[in-house]
């Protein structure tokens, strides 16, 4: 299950992650029955940008079959707040669409409320405490000005939401895993002034995450791909200097920056967009850290090219540089990961090998997930388009975890600490009437 574990995990490993001291309280530790929760979500959704619709669903439906299910059953009246893109940002919009979607899925009425916490939030808020409403969905956080300004949590709590929003609700609870590495208002600024806890999501991958880092057999397989380059290149420079992984497979845009910093030149076409997407600054890093773990890291020994017809086309590494936009791994180099997923005990995946969403280019993304999902391995796989894919080709119920984070993901592989989520280990230690 997305955002929680799916059917492929031991009951040993299970009973391992319920034992594990997260630092923050859960929503075990509340009775929600009559009260007034503010729940932070990440519903950011990927917005097809000729239509302005939704394309995927996922973080909102688990959302919806997780913690706002047990909200509502456990008695609570909820207020939802989430984000939906940047400022600026085409996908930037309001989140009346969202609460028709929730409305949908829940088969309950989710009143939209055009206002963070001016005069209609809190009309709203208080037609919610007198049992008027059930649930709403606040406008878009990221309207009010002060989210996302550069503040210490202490700096936040001060302001002008957190303070008007935390004085009509009785409990915060965060829900926002796939934004908890953001310092922003709304994830750091509640839990030190109200009673707070993290939802199920929340809870669920911070035990899945942190079993994996210190848990987890070897041998440890990562998997790498799609087209964030820099999230790559950290990832390989901490696995290789943590000794976290025994092999590194590059694929998608990362193995294309690995096999040029291994000498293959690409052809002008691939390395133009490779600079594009920030290989042009980050190829000596990228160097420094191929050279020093190159025995980790398995490069593709096959590439498959879109053809002037439009056609697939798979090419030897010794058939490069090519005049042709490479998009999706070789047969070859299928066969090669598949062998040491089949000996691995542990697999991480980020990234899908190819441009999945074109039909001539799935098949890397497909046979690799699908060796995923049938081997005995402990399988972990996040970023939005892994997601997507994983979706796409059927193999939901066949992963351990899947993440809803994309750079949540990465800074917790990367064992930092996620603000988010140290604001909710220091609220567990403040006394809050």
């Amino acid at each position: 299950m997305v955002g929680a574990l799916g059917g492929k995990v031991n009951p040993e490993i299970l009973e391992q992650m319920l034992k594990i001291d997260l630092g923050f309280k859960t929503m075990d530790d509340f009775d929600f029955e009559g009260k007034v929760v503010l729940l932070r979500t990440d519903m950011n959704l990927p917005l097809d940008p000729k239509t302005n619709l939704p394309s995927d669903l996922t973080r909102m439906k688990v959302l919806a079959q997780t913690t706002l299910t047990e909200l509502l059953v456990r008695g609570a009246r909820v207020a939802i707040l989430t984000h939906q893109g940047r400022p600026g940002d085409a996908d930037f919009t309001t989140t009346d669409l969202h609460a028709k979607i929730l409305s949908k899925m829940l088969r309950t009425k989710v009143i939209h409320i055009p206002d963070v916490y001016g005069p209609k939030a809190v009309e709203a808020l208080k037609k919610l405490r007198e049992g008027v409403y059930r649930i709403i969905m606040l406008e878009n956080v990221r309207t009010d000005p002060e989210e996302m300004l550069k503040k210490s949590p202490d700096e936040h709590a001060k302001s002008k939401q957190i303070q008007v929003l935390s004085t009509l609700t009785d409990i915060y609870v965060n829900d926002a895993f796939a934004a908890a590495h953001r310092a922003n208002a709304s994830l750091t600024g509640y839990p030190l002034v109200m009673p707070s806890c993290a939802g199920r999501v929340m809870e669920w991958e911070v035990r899945a995450l942190t079993w994996l880092l210190q848990h987890s057999e070897r041998p440890r397989l990562y998997i790498l791909g799609g087209a964030k380059l820099d999230d790559a290149v950290a990832i390989c420079e901490h696995l290789g200097e943590t000794n976290k992984a025994d092999w590194i497979a590059a694929t998608g845009l990362i193995g294309n920056l690995y096999l040029k910093v291994a000498g293959y030149k690409l052809g002008e076409i691939n390395e133009k967009f490779l600079d594009r997407k920030g290989g042009i600054f980050l190829y000596e890093n990228a160097k420094k850290v191929y050279e020093k773990y190159k025995e980790k890291i398995i490069l593709p020994i096959d590439i498959a090219v879109e053809t002037p017809k439009g056609e697939r086309a798979e090419i030897p590494l010794s058939g490069l540089p090519l005049e042709m936009p490479i998009k999706d791994i070789g047969e070859k180099t299928c066969e090669l990961i598949e062998s040491y997923i089949r000996e691995a005990r542990t697999i991480v995946i980020s990234g899908p090998p190819g441009v999945y969403e074109e039909k001539e280019f799935s098949y890397g993304t497909k046979r690799i997930l699908k060796a995923i999902a049938y081997s005995k391995a402990f399988s972990v796989a996040g970023g939005g388009h892994t997601v997507a894919a994983i979706n796409t080709f059927g193999f939901t119920d066949y992963i351990s975890h899947i993440s809803t984070g994309g750079g949540a993901l990465i800074e917790m592989l990367m064992e930092k600490e996620l603000p988010a989520i140290q604001a909710l280990r220091i609220a567990s230690k403040i006394k809050i009437s």
